[in-house]
């Protein structure tokens, strides 16, 4: 007997997230079934606020919750303390936040969403690397040019081979933009996000 239509629509929703396989989505459809009235109805309201109320900065593709409709940068990149001609690469927000947490770095960002690999050119269609190229392109005619790109990528066979990419890319455009990634405090094939703060604040001072 298959699950009724409402149950099997979540189940296929839920599957795109990261890390939850149609097993797992069934599990949590009949979990939030058996909630409270009151519980099922804070679920969709939390769930219609992420939706409603969050935007992506135009710049970074942060997510951030604007203060007005007409506010499209996050508070980052809107932030003038921050050192705005050096760019911090990543591949997801977690990295970001991660990196962040160290209160040793003062530039900005730009989050990916995605890596290439040897099988596919792109991972996701939220893939931003010609965002991030049209960016440099943008801020070379301002007052404040980009001086530096950070490639803070995990060490791993795609995120290299993404650092490959970005590099070739910035190096084509001819406009003398220093290039460096973080040293190797992170280990081979491990993630930035659950790096702890002395291992990424070293790889940021030892990039090169």
């Amino acid at each position: 007997m298959l699950p009724h239509k409402p149950i099997q629509d979540f189940v296929k929703i839920i599957s795109l997230l990261p890390g939850i396989g149609p097993r797992q989505a069934l599990r949590l459809a009949y979990h939030l079934l058996h909630l409270s009235p009151k519980k099922q109805q804070e679920f969709i309201r939390t769930t219609q606020g992420l939706f409603s109320k969050m935007k992506l900065c135009s710049d970074c593709f942060l997510p951030f919750e604007p203060r007005s409709s007409k506010e499209k940068l996050c508070e980052i990149c809107r932030d003038p303390s921050r050192d705005h001609s050096v760019i911090c690469v990543v591949e997801k927000e977690t990295d970001l936040l991660t990196i962040e947490k160290t209160k040793k770095y003062h530039g900005v960002y730009h989050i990916l969403g995605g890596l290439y690999s040897g099988k596919k050119k792109k991972q996701g269609a939220s893939f931003t690397l010609p965002q991030l190229i049209q960016r440099v392109k943008r801020y070379s005619k301002s007052t404040r040019p980009i001086r530096e790109i950070i490639l803070a990528l995990n060490p791993t066979s795609e995120g290299n081979l993404t650092s490959y990419y970005i590099e070739k890319a910035i190096r084509n455009l001819n406009l003398n933009i220093k290039i460096t990634r973080l040293a190797r405090g992170i280990p081979s094939g491990g993630e930035i996000e659950f790096a702890d703060s002395e291992t990424l604040i070293n790889a940021l001072e030892g990039r090169k």
